[in-house]
């Protein structure tokens, strides 16, 4: 700036805004405010010039405060600050996190082009980001975004190095995210990198807002273990010197808990309370583990899975040797054969292709991937979930233009493309060895944005290229099933027709670490892919590397000079484009087998699953040498011991020595070979795949009913972890009905022996959705039946144009997908009496809610459903059913007819205690609402019976109480009486656990029976009294003005609380009463 020219201060933002720096002149100040020792206020655009002037001033080099002094004189001649001064507040700024760390590195770039060196919470970046700002809105925010804004700026100033958010249990409110996305409108950003801490940010404010607590470094032993175990270790203390004393060898004095027993009485004492701590210990810790269980299948099934198939395993690989291992493969940087025949060959013939499109990134790109991507899939190391770019639609703009930034620059920052490598033990039994470790590696969720983004528009492109045989990627495909159809048709048609068949099964060594990045860089080349993207991706996959993690500790760096990620939609389509041109070279050919219709297939592709077929050994031979050139060629190489081969002729298999190849022999195929799964040999091997696919079918039910899930995690676990075992082969080999059903049937016995299934309960019921009053069980015969059919619209979808499923089609047996209709369970006489007993007098839909959302154990839910369906043995039902009894009356009381109802809600024995305990548990929920509601103090727990009157200067609140009135009134002692105060109004609620059936005539019963109560109670007190009966059926039945009368008592009580109380009470009565063994 000239001498000459007036220094005017920019006119100030809005907070966060940013301004260039270098337009940020010396301030023409009256002369106080740069006045020497006083106090005085920096503005922020100050702080940035005085950072410009200390960079600019090379302050690794002596004499630097002079320069930083000189050069800020020259931007503001009137101050009168000394380079003392300067220096102060330029170690203030970083002190107190005056400018967030990102403009510190931006202003230090713009004066040195060299970045910031000590900077440990945020990733580096080697290329610096070209700024784009977004627009902000002009509309004045809000009260609550304003203040919601300032605190997201805040929060941005003091960060802290990131750590995994937590995962939202609940819905947050629709108002909050608008509320949100207004504040981050008027925040802008100007690069990626800002915009993802903004991200972040926002996460961590709408957590702390929501009253979500970080459970980083939190504790992991609970108090009350602590607590158990030191009254264990005391007891057994006391448990040692009454021993001591009773052999009379002690020489302290007997523990004075026990002085006044005699010692036989205080060592029998003793012994028994620590069986009775160690016992509580062990309940404690069960019930415990089984709540952890449940929040954790809630929110992340993925993960219970794992635990069960043996995958978190503690053992931590070693350090040094697993860095060595890794390194090896991905740091070990090699490139094609750029000059092989058959390349330059394909090089002419692609000369001509059409190129790409230009790309642009719009939002509606960005909100069309945003909700294809799940949730809460591990994040990488931004540590972003996807959730938050889905609600944050505000920054989907910015987002948008930031991503077009980076494609015109050809280049992005380091942290984008950095993964986190999480090591997974294979096989316990071989131990910590690097090689039996499974990398799955999680990238930043704004890449997986980008990415997918990118995928998607290279893949339109691609769709005139790409082989059909290739169906490890694509739409409207059934990808591994697909291969698997086209395979068994041939199979079916060698042997229907007696002819010659060979085939060859190709495995490659690491196929996804090993393809080499100038492959890619050249396919990207060959099939004319935009221009732009090639050279951002080339740019991209120079800056590949990940952090390899096990157990939650970080091991070492890699960097990734070769092969792909596998954590991305981009990676696997590179991976298959890389592969692409072997399908070209193949059908060059013209080798292959030829079906019966005049069809022919040479070969199939899934991802790196190769498979090749031909009329003759010959023909086979050389297709296995022309892949095993191509692949050479580009970098890649055959895992023989995985490589297998098979000739038929006239439909019989011919053993012969194998394909000799420079790196060893490709044998015949011995007994069998797993192709996507499906063990095969000439053709599949239906018995065997059937068999090993119900086994551990069979073994993950057992799985999951040994496990502490409750009713409805565990059919969700069998519907989503063991089924799928089923359903994979099923469409593809045939199922005999004989079989179907007798795994069915031991399915239902697995849940019997568990406790989780009555014997005699509805079979049909079972497998009805749990809103429907069912058990959400999926049968396999209807899973069987359902992916068959799919499989069978599917091939008739796709005959029409393809001729090999066209011949696939001829050979399917229509029959099979029948469906058999089947009968409702409401319709049977037994089983559906209960159901068409509470239809006329209850709300259906809210009567069943407790199965789904209630989190009950299975053998509860067995035994409460099987009470409804008249299926348990009560002496009524010996007697007049199975005819095994001659009396059918009461075991307790000797007088009526011992039936379900009788025993729920008739039995004169039952009803002092029994019925009374379970009424009292419903009332005590309403009680306890209602003392938090008015700040009354709440019973410390549900077994303690309530004082008969608590009040503070709010609210009065009766329990049980006999009201005292002018006027005679028989019924005056309803269960609770609350009476608010400020607002005169007194609520009298009374509760009732009936028969199902009679659920209505009670709720009747007790309004009638209160009003004379109501009015004495308004006359003499003064206050306006409602009336509100709370009733339930015994085993679960709720009537439709329910949830009504609970809202007009003060608190928040919801229906299906009470339900669920008045449902654990009746089976602890029906357990009690029956005396039913094990789990029942």
């Amino acid at each position: 700036m000239r001498d000459n020219e007036p220094h005017v201060m920019p006119a100030k933002t809005s907070p966060g805004q940013t301004r260039s720096a270098s337009g940020a002149g010396g301030p023409e100040h009256p002369d106080g405010k740069w006045a020497t020792g006083t106090r005085r206020k920096w503005t922020r655009c100050e702080n940035k010039v005085l950072l410009e002037c200390y960079y600019s001033s090379n302050p690794t080099q002596r004499g630097y405060m002079q320069r930083m002094w000189k050069e800020w004189m020259l931007r503001n001649p009137q101050s009168r600050l000394t380079a003392k001064q300067l220096v102060a507040q330029r170690t203030n700024i970083h002190k107190r996190q005056l400018l967030s760390q990102l403009e510190i590195e931006a202003i230090q770039y713009n004066a040195t082009g060299e970045p910031e060196q000590v900077r440990e919470e945020v990733i580096p970046h080697s290329h610096p980001e070209i700024g784009y700002t977004a627009p902000t809105t002009t509309i004045p925010l809000s009260e609550a975004a304003s203040d919601l804004k300032d605190k997201i700026m805040s929060t941005m100033k003091t960060r802290q190095p990131r750590h995994q958010l937590q995962r939202l249990s609940d819905v947050p409110p629709e108002s909050l995210l608008e509320t949100v996305n207004e504040a981050l409108r008027a925040i802008p950003t100007t690069t990626i990198t800002e915009t993802n801490e903004l991200v972040y940010t926002s996460a961590t404010v709408i957590l702390e807002m929501l009253g979500y607590k970080s459970n980083h470094g939190r504790k992991q032993y609970p108090p009350w273990k602590q607590r158990l175990e030191a009254k264990i270790k005391a007891t057994r203390k006391d448990v040692s010197r009454l021993t001591e004393a009773q052999r009379g060898t002690m020489r302290k004095q007997v523990p004075k808990r026990y002085s006044q027993m005699p010692i036989p009485e205080a060592l029998e004492t003793a012994k028994q309370r620590l069986l009775a701590l160690s016992s509580r210990l062990k309940r404690y810790t069960r019930d415990n583990e089984a709540r952890r269980i449940n929040r954790l299948f809630a929110t992340q099934p993925a993960k219970v899975y794992a635990q069960w198939q043996g995958q978190n395993s503690r053992a931590d690989p070693p350090r040094l040797e697993t860095e060595q291992y890794w390194k090896s493969i991905w740091e070990k940087e090699t490139a094609h054969n750029s000059n092989a025949q058959w390349l330059v060959s394909l090089r002419k013939e692609h000369s001509n292709l059409p190129e790409q499109n230009p790309v642009t990134i719009t939002v509606a790109d960005i909100q069309e991937r945003v909700s294809g991507m799940k949730n809460w899939t591990a994040p990488g190391p931004d540590m972003i979930h996807a959730y938050w770019l889905k609600k944050l639609t505000a920054l989907h703009e910015r987002l948008a233009a930031q991503m077009n930034q980076l494609l015109r620059d050809g280049t992005h920052p380091e942290w984008l493309t950095e993964g986190r490598t999480i090591l997974i033990q294979k096989d316990p039994l071989k131990g910590a060895v690097p090689s039996n470790y499974r990398p799955i590696t999680c990238l930043s969720t704004t890449w997986k944005l980008m990415s997918g983004i990118i995928a998607t528009k290279i893949n339109r492109h691609m769709d005139q290229f790409m082989s059909n045989t290739q169906k490890g990627i694509g739409r409207d495909s059934r990808g591994a099933k697909h291969q698997l159809l086209v395979d068994r048709t041939v199979a079916q048609d060698c042997k229907s027709r007696h002819t010659n068949l060979c085939t060859a099964w190709i495995d490659y060594k690491k196929a996804y670490d090993s393809m080499p990045h100038t492959w890619i860089t050249e396919c990207l080349e060959l099939y004319n892919i935009n221009r732009t993207l090639r050279a951002f991706i080339g740019n991209s996959m120079k800056l590949w590397k990940t952090t390899l993690e096990a157990n939650g500790k970080p091991l070492a760096q890699v960097s990734i000079k070769c092969g792909i990620y596998q954590g991305d939609a981009l990676s696997p389509l590179l991976f298959c484009i890389g592969l692409n041109p072997l399908s070209q070279i193949i059908n060059k050919t013209g080798y292959g087998y030829r079906l019966r219709n005049g069809a022919n297939i040479s070969h199939l592709l899934y991802m790196d699953d190769i498979k090749l077929y031909t009329k003759s050994e010959r023909d086979i031979d050389s297709l296995i040498h022309t892949t095993r050139i191509y692949s050479t060629d580009i970098g890649m190489s055959f895992g023989l011991e995985k490589c297998s081969r098979m000739v038929t002729k006239r439909g019989k298999v011919v053993h012969t020595g194998g394909v000799s190849l420079p790196e060893g022999t490709i044998a015949d195929i011995e007994d069998s070979y797993k192709y996507l799964g499906i063990p095969q040999a000439n053709g599949n091997l239906e018995q065997a795949t059937r068999k090993a696919a119900t086994a551990k079918y069979l073994q993950r039910v057992r799985q999951v009913l040994r496990s502490q899930l409750n009713g409805k995690n565990k059919a969700r676990a069998i519907n989503s972890y063991a089924l799928p075992v089923i359903r994979y082969p099923a469409g593809i080999i045939r199922w005999p009905k004989e079989e179907i059903q007798t795994t069915d049937v031991k399915t239902r016995k697995l849940l019997t022996m568990h406790g989780g299934f009555h014997p005699k309960s509805s079979t049909l019921r079972l497998y009805a959705s749990r809103k429907e009053g069912g058990r959400g069980l999926v049968s396999v015969e209807a899973t069987i039946q359902d992916e068959t059919s799919k499989m069978h619209e599917y091939i008739k979808l796709k005959a029409p144009t393809d001729s090999v499923l066209s011949e696939c089609l001829r050979q399917w047996r229509a029959e099979d997908t029948v469906l058999e209709d089947r009968s409702s369970w409401e319709d049977k006489p037994l089983h559906g009496m209960y159901h068409r007993t509470i239809t006329e007098v209850a709300d259906i839909k809210k009567s069943y809610q407790w199965l789904e959302r209630a989190g009950l154990q299975d053998s509860t839910e067995a035994l409460i459903l099987a009470a409804q369906e008249q299926a348990l043995s009560t002496r009524a039902i010996e007697a007049q059913i199975y005819h095994t009894r001659q009396d059918p009356r009461c075991r307790l009381c000797k007088e009526a007819p011992e039936t379900i109802q009788h025993i729920t809600a008739g039995c004169k024995m039952l009803a002092g205690k029994a019925y009374m305990e379970r009424h009292n548990q419903v009332a005590g929920i309403i009680y306890r609402n209602m003392c938090a509601e008015y700040g009354l103090e709440t019973p410390r727990s549900k077994w303690e019976t309530p004082p008969k009157v608590v009040e503070n200067e709010r609210a009065k609140i009766l329990w049980d109480f006999q009201i005292q009135t002018d006027r005679m009134v028989m019924s005056n002692q309803p269960d609770i009486v609350v009476v608010d105060k400020e607002q005169r109004k007194a609520v009298v609620v009374d509760v009732a656990v009936p028969s199902d059936g009679n659920i209505r005539k009670k709720e009747h019963e007790k309004l009638e029976k209160y009003q004379g109560l109501r009015e004495e109670l308004e006359k003499t007190w003064k206050v306006k009294v409602t009336v509100v009966p709370v009733v339930i059926g015994t085993l679960g039945a709720v009537t439709p003005k329910l949830e009504e009368w609970l809202q007009q008592i003060p608190g928040k009580t919801s229906d299906l609380s009470v339900q669920k109380s008045a449902v654990l009470g009746t089976a602890k009565i029906l357990r009690r009463t029956l005396k039913l063994p094990g789990l029942w």
